[in-house]
């Protein structure tokens, strides 16, 4: 039998995973090969070992690769790999359940910091208020989270973290979700919905939401003016998936028009095929916005898990068993580069 012949396009991976993977394929990395030497490479490669999409991995590029067949990601999300470009037999799989933990916890960390309006408290006595009295009706803006209803869009991992934080709180959780598979979180305490009008009875029903699905062409915009102006008027929304899951206008207008309601986020909005803190509107001027620079995803590399994950399941693929987290190709139809 012939064997594989694995490109690990990460620096992440390490030696020891390596060695690992050498026991099934052929190994190499491309940072360790010359412009050449990788062309030749690629046309001789059968399966990627990728965290970003590198640039120089180009639509002709990639045509070239006529043995292609299998791609393991180490991010969790697989919205910046160019589907339109890779051939039909090519399988892709995403690295789901590895950044669960580590994701759900800032998901909460942002909910709690929105909800007791920490940074812009903060924020008002580093400008220098300083007297008690001018914060006075502060304490009315704060939600306690205790019997208030917690909404999750999209229980997966990062969901079902989310969700037992929200339980461990008192709350009550609802969950939305595609998956058949979901249907035990009933039994957690969590009451899944699915199908028409779901969200927008979630979204009315929730006093914090919490996005935790992926970005795919039936995701995108998902969040806009008709679903904001469903939602409680001293909501929070956060958001630890994808910024452009959330239409940027609508959100700011949202936030703008009620200073009641929250937007906390990891995530950020895509701008000439990147992610990039720079947005179209001034939210970080407005008090009820918070942001984070996308750091919950690596937190959980430093982990270590996401890598040892990626290459378990590439693994499986090197020796012949079908691999975990195969991804739907119909829903991802661009290429973005996180």
């Amino acid at each position: 039998m012939e064997r594989h012949n694995l490109l690990i396009m990460s620096d992440l991976v390490g030696s020891s995973e390596v060695r690992r993977l050498r026991k099934f394929a052929n190994v190499y990395r491309s940072s360790e090969l010359d412009e050449k030497t990788l062309a030749d490479r690629l046309r001789q490669t059968d399966a990627l070992l990728i965290s970003l999409w590198p640039e120089f991995l180009t639509d002709e590029m990639l045509r070239s690769m006529k043995r292609l067949r299998f791609i393991q990601g180490i991010l969790v999300g697989v919205d910046h790999i160019p589907f339109q470009t890779l051939g039909r037999k090519v399988v892709v799989c995403s690295n789901a359940g590895a950044y669960s933990l580590e994701v759900g916890e800032h998901a909460f960390g942002l909910l709690l910091s929105a909800a007791k309006r920490v940074v812009d408290t903060h924020n008002s006595v580093a400008r220098g208020k300083t007297d008690f009295k001018e914060f006075r009706g502060t304490a009315d803006d704060i939600l306690v989270l205790r019997g208030k209803t917690l909404g999750v869009i999209g229980y997966g991992g990062i969901g079902a973290v989310v969700a037992g934080l929200g339980r461990s709180f008192g709350m009550k959780v609802i969950a939305l979700s595609r998956s058949r598979r979901s249907a035990s979180g009933s039994g957690r305490g969590v009451k899944i919905v699915r199908g028409r009008g779901a969200l927008t009875s979630l979204l009315a029903g929730s006093d914090a939401v919490v996005l935790a699905l992926p970005l795919t062409n039936l995701t995108e915009g998902m969040i806009g003016a008709k679903e904001l102006s469903v939602a409680k008027g001293g909501a929070v929304l956060v958001n630890i998936s994808r910024g452009d899951i959330v239409n940027q206008a609508a959100l700011y207008e949202h936030l703008r028009r009620n200073p009641s309601f929250r937007y906390a986020t990891d995530v950020w909005w895509y701008k000439e095929g990147r992610e990039t803190l720079v947005t179209d509107y001034p939210f970080t001027s407005l008090p009820n916005f918070v942001g984070t620079p996308h750091i919950s995803g690596p937190t959980a590399v430093a982990s270590g898990r996401p890598v040892r994950m990626a290459v378990e399941n590439t693994l499986r693929y090197l020796r012949g068993l079908r691999p975990k987290n195969v991804v739907k190709r119909s829903e991802y139809y661009r290429s973005i580069v996180l």
